[in-house]
């Protein structure tokens, strides 16, 4: 994927110099320690709890859950950009994947980039009830969100769109600073350079909401995914969908609302 050219993989913050406050750019090496960083930070999600509630043995439900963030993980490291901070011998305290601008162009949900991830191996792993929530609710859902959203209103229409696919940090990691690192690192070298992108999530978590505000996140919608009658983590997700203006602008307040 062709992304801006960060000149070093590994970038301190403004304020330390220490490991804990690097953020490396991470390769296919790097997968087994980043996904159980993210199985660790993942552990409480309603959305990663729904994924995986029809299996009732804890091995392989944990097996389930590595799988599918291994192949998160590789499916963007080449077509997106995957970053740790704070590593360590055994995982990294905070992992975030994301798409650029150009994923979708270069394949990032092509059926042959999908299987070179390793997806062939999370349909194996989670059974028919797993494959449902995965590639017939979730994946379908969230692709259609986001076309409906950035490419229906005049105000997200064309522009470039950098989407936080995830970001966990463990238990550990958690007020660090982290997340407030991380972003002044992608505002500064990727979504704010060259006229500037938008910024697009979608939070599981509605604890989340005020700290991506903080951010200059604003919220569009409200989806769910599952039963929506049904228990939130065990028959259903909901998923907060928030957007950060260009160079954090507050779309808000322009003429054309949602």
């Amino acid at each position: 994927m062709s992304t801006t050219t960060i000149k070093s993989s590994l970038v301190p913050s403004r304020s330390q110099n220490s490991s804990s406050s690097m953020i490396r750019q991470l390769t296919y090496a790097d997968v087994p320690k980043a996904a159980s960083a993210l199985l660790d930070a993942f552990k409480e999600d309603p959305l990663s709890n729904y994924l995986v509630s029809h299996v009732k043995d804890a091995s392989r439900r944990k097996l389930c859950e590595l799988a599918l963030f291994e192949a998160y993980l590789r499916q963007h490291i080449t077509k997106g950009v995957v970053f740790g901070q704070g590593e360590t011998p055994l995982l990294f305290e905070t992992v975030s994947i994301w798409a650029t601008p150009t994923s979708a162009k270069q394949g990032l949900e092509s059926f042959s980039h999908l299987m070179e991830s390793g997806y062939d191996k999370v349909w194996n792993l989670f059974g028919i009830d797993g494959r449902d929530k995965i590639f017939q609710q979730l994946m379908p859902l969230l692709h259609d969100t986001y076309d409906r959203i950035t490419g229906t209103d005049k105000r997200f229409k064309g522009k470039e769109v950098y989407t936080l696919v995830y970001v966990g940090s463990t238990a550990a990691a958690r007020g660090k600073g982290n997340l407030r690192k991380l972003f002044d690192f992608m505002f500064n070298n990727y979504i704010d350079c060259n006229g500037g992108a938008l910024t697009y999530l979608e939070s599981s978590s509605p604890v989340n909401i005020p700290i991506y505000e903080r951010f200059g996140f604003h919220l569009v919608d409200r989806i769910v995914l599952g039963n929506k009658s049904g228990i939130e983590g065990k028959d259903c997700a909901v998923m907060h969908v928030m957007i950060r203006g260009i160079k954090g602008n507050d779309w808000t307040v322009e003429n054309s609302r949602l």
